[in-house]
């Protein structure tokens, strides 16, 4: 199991892949995630999304200029459940299917990684928190691929807002 311990950390220096402020929206056009959609897009776009204990996978491909971002609320589908965008395991796998539809190739998607907060826990309980859960299931599924997690805003007690677009691979984060 990963070390969940310091994902409270917000990075936000350029070096981390994260802006200081929002990205521009520019001539991109703009998409918000509500929890259990994905959207990819080889075309400019601006997607963002508002997540709690939900994770958001951003996904972007540097030689193509291609990318997504799912968000999630559950870490994994279990047989018997419907298939659905809701769960991180099935929506990573398709956001990562899209993205290889577009002509992407595994070793040029770098990952970013947002949300898993604990809004209602206390600190000492985040590792048993279903944010913590959902965090943890990005890192091995993300890893499991061969995809780099370049950037992450993870963990804590706060909502996040998040922003990412999908022809420079810039995220941004802010606890809401």
């Amino acid at each position: 199991m990963p070390d969940l311990k310091h994902h409270a950390q917000v990075q936000s220096t350029p070096a981390s892949g994260l802006l200081a402020g929002a990205p521009p929206l520019g001539e991109r056009r703009r998409v918000y995630l509500l929890p259990g959609e994905l959207h990819a897009s080889a075309e400019p776009c601006q997607i963002s999304t508002i997540l709690g204990s939900c994770v958001a996978v951003c996904l972007w491909d540097a030689k193509l200029k291609v990318g997504g971002m799912n968000h999630y609320l559950l870490p994994a589908w279990r047989e018997g459940q419907d298939s659905s965008m809701r769960f991180g395991d099935l929506a990573t796998r398709v956001l990562l299917a899209k993205l290889l539809d577009f002509g992407c190739r595994r070793r040029n998607i770098t990952g970013k990684l947002f949300g898993g907060s604990a809004i209602s826990q206390p600190e000492d309980r985040y590792l048993v928190s279903l944010g913590a859960k959902n965090v943890a299931a990005a890192q091995l599924m993300l890893k499991s691929a061969g995809i780099p997690i370049i950037a992450q805003d993870s963990g804590g007690s706060c909502g996040r807002k998040v922003v990412f677009n999908t022809d420079d691979g810039s995220a941004w984060s802010r606890r809401v």
